[in-house]
């Protein structure tokens, strides 16, 4: 008979947690099934349950998730919560709901449940019905006030701003030492680009818990939002006590650098940390170091190396995620800025990305052979459905492409071509017969190659997303259609941000409201093709 260790040993959880990222639950649920009654344990309980959930077995799912949540000693959050980051990232959410509805036969009074409940359904652009859960939570739970915050941050990520603000300042005349109602306030007022009134708001919270990692970073991105740029990257900083960061020794970070800092024959490795519009955004700044004599090492995604490598000054570069290389300096990417001192409104902005030749004309003879204005389309972004804020922030900055309809068929003289990847990639499946867009994507294969294709393209527009960045970086023509509560680049109240010169920034008049970009954008677009059509003819 085979011995059956201990099932918290890494050599039996890391393995199942692998085959369930994977979608593989029907092999996770067969080598879980022989731990099945070992001690109750949690971790095999709630890997059992999420692996009976995506065999479509939601009442063993319900039960043994429910079973993880009892064993838990200070539960934080509910077990039915780690459903999402394996099945949400197979767009399995039909499965996720299933167990829920089971889960409440077992726990129909449990706080954190209805909380778990509610995220999923937010996160599935399903606000109002989240909104309902919370307030069904709210009759029977004497945990009123903690409630109440929830719901309205539910209220305010679903746009509804004045309810939320209603709520914010009732628990703020109950609490006014309440770090989280105070940071959640400063949000709001962010949001809403009342800057100054943020930073009072972040002030408070952050006398109140000077080490909190998490509202630093917030205050930085709103300093950086008032164009307080010095300070912002400073403060920025406090991102890397928050996880997923760095694991590079902090005392070997590249330092703030002055006119006199001698950098010359440094080796400085710089690390991809975030998503990859923040690596092309922060791309300009590698030049710099170069000119100053530092010998520059690039950690980046695979589909970057190529753009990388023709980076004025020739960087080396490599994939990320291989053995660290000796070096003097690291510097994370978003750093870059803070090391530099860097204020886009001090220096000219050159384009400073390139795309490779061979791929252009590769491309050229792919596109559409047409003297219409050629207009590259992106109408999406990243979810990444094992990070919630990734998740709320796609929710709000990407617009569903029957929703740009008006547009596409609207304007003439325009041949509008893909260049959507990833998640929404599958919506152009949902157009009308009537409307055209040309898909080259199935062929991309890295940036290198949507570069070649921009570089054929009269224009682009795009969401806030890494193709903004990449078309800014490269010097073309753009439109960013732009969510109401702005990311701090795009320079709150502006048409044009300093970072992409030649970026149009088309925003929300109203929060989660993309009719009237839509409409802007219809008759900007229009009147572009318009020129165009009289200058090729």
């Amino acid at each position: 008979m085979t011995k059956i260790s201990n099932p918290s040993d890494e050599d039996i959880i890391h393995p199942i947690n692998v085959l369930l990222h994977q979608g593989n639950f029907k092999k996770a649920l067969a080598l879980l099934l022989p731990y099945k009654n070992f001690k109750l344990n949690q971790s095999i309980m709630t890997l059992l349950g999420i692996a009976y959930a995506g065999c479509n077995q939601p009442k063993e799912a319900a039960y043994h998730l429910c079973l993880a949540q009892q064993l838990k000693e200070t539960p934080y959050q509910h077990s039915c919560s780690e459903l999402e980051p394996y099945l949400g990232s197979h767009n399995l959410y039909s499965l996720i709901f299933k167990v829920f509805e089971e889960a409440f036969k077992l726990q129909s009074a449990d706080e954190l449940l209805y909380i778990a409940y509610a995220n999923i359904l937010q996160h599935t652009k399903q606000s109002s019905k989240a909104i309902l859960y919370i307030r069904k939570c709210l009759i029977f739970s004497k945990k009123q006030d903690w409630l109440l915050n929830i719901l309205a941050t539910i209220l305010f990520e679903a746009g509804k701003y004045p309810q939320a603000l209603k709520i914010y300042k009732y628990l703020e005349q109950r609490n006014e030492d309440n770090v989280t109602i105070l940071a959640n306030l400063a949000s709001y007022y962010n949001a809403i680009n009342d800057t100054e009134q943020a930073f009072i708001y972040y002030r408070k919270a952050i006398i109140l818990n000077p080490l909190w990692a998490s509202i630093r970073v917030n205050y930085s991105l709103c300093l950086l939002k008032g164009q307080y740029y010095y300070q912002g990257w400073a403060e920025h900083e406090y991102r890397l006590d928050t996880p997923n960061h760095t694991s590079l020794p902090r005392e070997t970070l590249l330092p703030t650098l002055t006119n006199t800092t001698d950098i010359q024959g440094k080796k400085i490795l710089i690390t991809q940390e975030e998503g990859l519009g923040d690596t092309l955004m922060y791309l300009r700044f590698v030049p710099e170091l170069i000119k100053r004599g530092a010998i520059v090492e690039l950690w980046v995604a695979k589909t970057m190396k190529g753009l990388c490598e023709r980076i004025r000054g020739k960087p080396m570069v490599k994939v990320g995620g291989e053995e660290a290389p000796f070096f003097d300096w690291h510097c994370p990417f978003i750093s870059l800025p803070r090391a530099l001192s860097a204020d886009p409104n001090k220096h000219k902005f050159i384009p400073y990305l390139t795309a490779d030749r061979k791929k252009i004309n590769f491309w050229k003879k792919k596109l559409p052979d047409t003297k219409h204005l050629k207009v590259g389309l992106v109408w999406g972004g990243s979810p990444h459905p094992s990070d919630a804020y990734a998740v709320m922030t796609d929710n709000k900055r990407s617009i569903e492409l029957t929703k740009l309809i008006p547009l596409l068929r609207s304007v003439k003289n325009a041949t509008f071509i893909s260049l959507q990847m990833g998640h929404h990639a599958h919506e152009i499946n949902d157009l009308p017969k009537d409307i055209s867009v040309f898909n080259p994507m199935t062929e991309v294969q890295d940036m290198d190659d949507t570069a070649g294709i921009i570089k054929n393209l009269d224009l682009v527009i795009s969401v806030d997303t890494s193709v903004i960045h990449l078309a800014g970086g490269l010097g073309a023509n753009a439109i960013l259609l732009d969510r109401y509560d702005n990311c701090w680049r795009w320079i709150s109240g502006a048409e044009y941000s300093p970072w992409y010169p030649k970026t149009r920034i088309i925003r929300q008049t109203r929060p989660r409201i993309w009719s009237d970009v839509v409409k802007k954008a219809t008759s900007l677009l229009q009147e572009m093709a318009d020129k165009h059509e009289q200058k090729t003819t």
